[in-house]
């Protein structure tokens, strides 16, 4: 997985999509995105955008950024 991006690119990814890229699980984006959602534009850790009333799209620099500043590393489910 590559952490830098060129910062002229445009790059959103779905959930799922940034679950693959990142380790997250796909579950713990829907929360991330949705509790960053509800927060005003200018205190979001990422960038989010609505699509289709419930799909959320994550900014990937953001993504990338929280990953390696957050602190808690990728936790995938153990549902199967």
């Amino acid at each position: 997985m590559a952490n830098e991006i060129a910062p002229d690119q445009q790059i959103w990814v779905m959930t799922g999509e940034g679950a693959e890229l990142t380790g997250y699980s796909h579950e713990y984006l829907e929360k991330l995105a949705n509790k960053n959602w509800r927060l005003p534009e200018d205190e979001r850790l990422i960038k989010i955008r609505k699509r289709a009333g419930y799909f959320y799209e994550l900014w990937l620099p953001d993504l990338l950024r929280y990953m390696t500043e957050s602190g808690t590393g990728p936790m995938t489910s153990n549902k199967k």
